[in-house]
C-alpha cells in the first residue's frame, strides 16, 4: 500500500519520539515516528508499534497546525473489534513543541468522550 509519501529514510523532516502514557490503556506508543517529505507539506507519515500492529504499515496523517511554536499531526487508526475492544476507530493527535522538543499525544476512541494521553521527547532532524 503506497501512501504517496517517502518512507522513514527519505523523509525531509523526521520526528523520533520516546513517549509515556498517562493512566491506563495501551493506545499510546512508547516510540513514535513521524516523517514529512517537505516541511511545508500538509501531510505526513506515521509509524509506531500500535499502528504497525493494526495496520501492518505506516498510516497517513495531516498537518493540522504548523507555526513558529508547534506542529500538530492528526491521523486515524482503524482497529478490529474484539472481545477486549468495542471501538473500531481511534483519532490520534500529536503536537510537537518546537522550543522544548516535547511531544504531547492523545488517542480518542471515535464516538466516546474518554481520551488516552501521553507525552515525551523527540529527536527532530531536518534534511
Amino acid at each position: 500500500m503506497s501512501l504517496g509519501l517517502a518512507g522513514p529514510a527519505a523523509a525531509a523532516d523526521t520526528y523520533v519520539c520516546q513517549l509515556s502514557q498517562h493512566g491506563g490503556g495501551n493506545w499510546i506508543p512508547e516510540v513514535l515516528f513521524i516523517g514529512r517529505d517537505d516541511p511545508s507539506a500538509p501531510q505526513a507519515v506515521v509509524s509506531d508499534p500500535v499502528v504497525l500492529y493494526f495496520n501492518k504499515g505506516p498510516v497517513a496523517a495531516r498537518v493540522a497546525a504548523d507555526n513558529a511554536s508547534r506542529v500538530t499531526f492528526v491521523w486515524e487508526l482503524t482497529v478490529e473489534a474484539s472481545a477486549r475492544s468495542y471501538v473500531s476507530r481511534f483519532i490520534y493527535r500529536a503536537t510537537y513543541l518546537k522550543g522544548s522538543g516535547r511531544m504531547q499525544i492523545s488517542a480518542t476512541p471515535a464516538g466516546y468522550s474518554n481520551r488516552f494521553t501521553g507525552s515525551g521527547t523527540c529527536r527532530y532532524e531536518q534534511r
